[in-house]
């Protein structure tokens, strides 16, 4: 089972010094929890992640004693989750396609655009950790990502552990907002209470991790996790706080 606060291992291979430090500021300026090997070269690479297995593999395609791509294919064809970026142009010949396309093979094609680097993370992590098949697992979204759609069915409910996400529906063209999301409130969670569709839409006003949980297996894991069940708790008094404070007082 996927363990919300386990730490996300990054292991960077290259050699280059100037390279390296931009690439331990962007990561730690941009995810939490987080722990980064470095390797010179490729032999280095595949004797530190026998030791620690990686989360992200990031190569510098000028990593000396192996090729990139033969150090990524011996990393991806173990059983492990592990997703590979490559600080690179997409090559002209056929390389780890199936995996380009489901996301865990990405290509960087350039570290001065700071939000394609921090997408490029976010995403690379998001595969790790939510692609395995567990009662919750965490989700990693960039700016502007939605989360959740008005009208969609509602499979999962979100404890929001950084980041912030604003909540609104559609009216028309016109956006009607209803609220901000924070860390420690959940999300989702009517659907949950009364088994309708998504009654907004929420979106993502920052970088955001998030533990998903589908809703099948809520119970069992608010039963595991009682400060999960208080979180819920939290998020239900806010809201219907709110929703009292804009009826406005009753009248007798």
């Amino acid at each position: 089972m996927t363990d919300p606060d386990q730490k996300r291992i990054f292991l960077i291979a290259s050699a280059n010094e100037k390279l390296i430090h931009f690439l331990d500021s962007s990561i730690k300026g941009n995810v939490q929890n987080v722990t980064i090997f470095t390797a010179a070269d490729g032999i280095e690479a595949l004797f530190k992640a026998e030791n620690v297995f990686p989360h992200v593999l990031i190569i510098d395609p000028g990593i000396a004693k192996m090729n990139a791509f033969d150090l990524a294919g011996s990393l991806l064809r173990r059983k492990e989750r592990l997703s590979v970026i490559f600080l690179s142009p997409v090559p002209e010949t056929d390389h780890f396609v199936d995996e380009v396309v489901t996301g865990q093979v990405q290509y960087l094609t350039s570290l001065e655009d700071q939000h394609l680097v921090k997408n490029c993370f976010l995403k690379a992590l998001d595969w790790v950790f939510a692609g395995t098949s567990t009662s919750y697992r965490l989700r990693f979204l960039n700016t502007g990502d939605i989360l959740l759609r008005e009208g969609a069915k509602g499979d999962y409910v979100y404890l929001v552990k950084t980041g912030s996400l604003r909540a609104y529906k559609n009216d028309g063209e016109k956006e009607i907002e209803l609220g901000l999301i924070q860390p420690g409130e959940f999300v989702g969670e009517m659907a949950y209470i009364n088994g309708e569709a998504r009654s907004a839409t929420v979106s993502c006003l920052t970088p955001c991790e998030l533990i998903e949980m589908p809703i099948g297996n809520l119970d069992v894991v608010l039963f595991s996790k009682p400060a999960w069940s208080k979180a819920l708790m939290k998020t239900l008094s806010k809201r219907l706080k709110k929703s009292n404070e804009e009826r406005g007082p009753s009248e007798d």
